[in-house]
């Protein structure tokens, strides 16, 4: 009887595994459905000793080792464009969109992260080191900037400096910027999160934003735009006039190769792989999926990315203008993007 009663339970549980196979295997064929492929994994770096994890992550990179795609951004130049693009309308949108690219640290996990959302396969990202305060890198791109003077009535300036002193600034700026949701997902993680502007290379550690609260959110389409406060005027001033800049070239780059967008299918990223310095990275894209019900797509790709990548601005030259798509993850077939539209 003891014999039977555990070859009935065996069997059970081999019934029970096959299940649950079963239902995987549907659950990933019902995403594929929608949203055109099955999703993979986010690219954070996770560095549970904080930033001593960092240099050991990239030194023992699976992914790309030795980096030999990842170009410095100091040293981009003409060369490292195809033979159509080696312009200087194109090198100066490569080089304003470099200026416009923050390092993304999180120093905490919200609670309010849900375990499972279609555009990932598994678990979300982090679900299971919720509450708590391990370290996090991704990448982001400055999307607008707002200045507030005492006409305005915004009140003093929210940042941590200004928090911390008798004589707060009067006179601040926010600054939004866009990255995947799975890097920053709400106010309590945006509290802690601090956007490093300007980290080119490690003679030049870059300037801080601080977080503030996610302004704007698409969980399925892995996309947001978190707010950072400062009473830096320079630094706003300055990211206010580059984000114009970009917004000029893109146009100018469109009038010029918008024919070839299907041709050369040319993407370029630029982000901070394990949270180091800013390196550029050119590829192609190779398909757009789009999810069943919406007209925004998500876009697979070659241009390599890393740890520390997501959130990355995904720039397709030659689109009308300016895309949304921040770099999201990766698979067995490649590289893909969060969901994103046109912005004309």
């Amino acid at each position: 009887m003891g014999n039977t009663g555990g070859k009935k339970r065996e069997n059970q549980l081999a019934e029970n595994g096959l299940t649950h196979r079963q239902d995987e295997t549907t659950q990933l064929e019902e995403k594929k459905t929608k949203a055109g492929f099955i999703p993979g994994h986010h690219e954070c770096e996770n560095c549970p000793r904080g930033e001593a994890d960092l240099h050991k992550h990239s030194t023992d990179c699976k992914k790309n080792p030795g980096h030999v795609n990842f170009i410095p951004v100091n040293d981009f130049n003409f060369g490292h464009l195809p033979p159509r693009y080696r312009d200087v309308i194109m090198l100066k949108a490569v080089k304003a969109l470099s200026a416009l690219t923050v390092l993304i640290n999180v120093k905490y996990t919200s609670l309010e992260r849900p375990k499972s959302v279609p555009c990932f396969s598994g678990q979300y990202p982090f679900y299971n080191t919720r509450g708590s305060g391990v370290l996090r890198t991704g990448t982001g791109r400055v999307w607008s900037v707002v200045k507030f003077t005492e006409s305005d009535n915004k009140g003093t300036c929210p940042c941590g400096k200004c928090q911390h002193t008798d004589t707060p600034s009067k006179v601040w700026g926010e600054v939004s910027v866009l990255t995947a949701i799975h890097v920053v997902f709400d106010d309590s993680e945006a509290r802690q999160t601090r956007c490093v502007v300007g980290f080119d290379d490690n003679k030049c550690p870059g300037v801080s934003l601080d977080g503030w609260r996610v302004e704007w959110t698409d969980v399925e389409g892995d996309r947001c735009v978190i707010t950072c406060v400062s009473c830096n005027l320079e630094l706003v001033d300055k990211l206010d006039k580059m984000c114009w800049h970009f917004h000029n070239l893109c146009g100018k780059v469109s009038d010029k190769y918008w024919r070839f967008v299907y041709v050369d299918k040319l993407t370029i990223i630029v982000a901070h792989p394990h949270g180091c310095s800013k390196q550029v990275s050119v590829g192609q894209w190779i398909d757009k999926h789009k999810r069943e019900g919406w007209y925004k797509y998500k876009y697979t790709y070659t241009t390599c990315t890393c740890p520390g990548s997501s959130g990355a601005y995904v720039y397709i030259p030659g689109y009308v203008r300016q895309s949304s798509h921040p770099h999201s993850g990766s698979d067995s077939d490649g590289n893909y993007s969060g969901e994103g539209g046109l912005v004309v």
